[in-house]
């Protein structure tokens, strides 16, 4: 369950990365724009989910 959770929170801060990456070209490429919310929406979830993780792994059950 350990890889489990390595793999799972390994692939959440990579998506995190990816969204901050989407966010700089499309304010570059475009200025200001509502495309923004989509890759910050995912990065909040991302982010979130980066926190559950953390949470989950400090019980003993997922050791």
């Amino acid at each position: 369950m350990y890889f489990a959770l390595t793999f799972m929170l390994v692939s959440a801060m990579f998506v995190l990365f990816m969204c901050g990456y989407y966010v700089g070209v499309i304010k570059e490429k475009y200025g200001k724009n509502w495309l923004f919310a989509v890759p910050l929406t995912i990065a909040i979830l991302m982010f979130n989910i980066i926190w559950a993780l953390l949470e989950m792994s400090k019980s003993g059950r997922w050791g």
